[in-house]
């Protein structure tokens, strides 16, 4: 009851919160200990209904999605932008000329084995874009207005 009363509290504020170890149920925990037995530095976050995981493993910065009954979601593991494969950065040239890019992750989900998911920006659009590992768009979202501005460019 405690938990269902949490999820619906959560699903009215409608944004991640942060929450303390022992709010998570065991077998959250237990299946990310189990997929990532070396990660240090974790945080645990409430997003809608599933928990996101914040960690770093092997100095990699990732977060991991699980349900309530700690079904694994998906993975997202942050990289730099030389480290795309040649492919992706040829789309990206393509198709978003003078874009520039941030959030960078790769991203593995029980649908999807990979993809690179990354923000783009322009003076007047954004997009949330996930490209195959050879190069072809799989999704593009466009981002809300105030996450567009591109800093050193914000409205006085």
């Amino acid at each position: 009851m405690l938990i269902l009363s949490a999820l619906l509290l959560v699903s009215i504020m409608g944004y991640t919160q942060e929450i303390s170890p022992d709010k998570v149920p065991a077998p959250v925990k237990q299946a990310f200990t189990k997929k990532f037995p070396t990660a240090t530095d974790v945080k645990y976050e409430m997003d809608k209904k599933n928990y996101n995981i914040s960690f770093k493993d092997k100095d990699a910065e990732m977060s991991a999605d699980f349900n309530a009954y700690g079904k694994w979601m998906e993975t997202k593991t942050k990289m730099t932008e030389t480290a795309l494969p040649k492919k992706v950065m040829k789309s990206v040239t393509k198709n978003f000329a003078g874009y520039t890019m941030s959030e960078i992750a790769t991203v593995e989900t029980v649908a999807v084995k990979l993809c690179y998911e990354m923000v783009l920006k322009n003076d007047k659009l954004g997009y949330d874009v996930q490209f195959s590992p050879k190069g072809d768009i799989l999704k593009k979202v466009p981002l809300k207005k105030s996450k567009v501005e591109i800093p050193g460019n914000e409205k006085k």
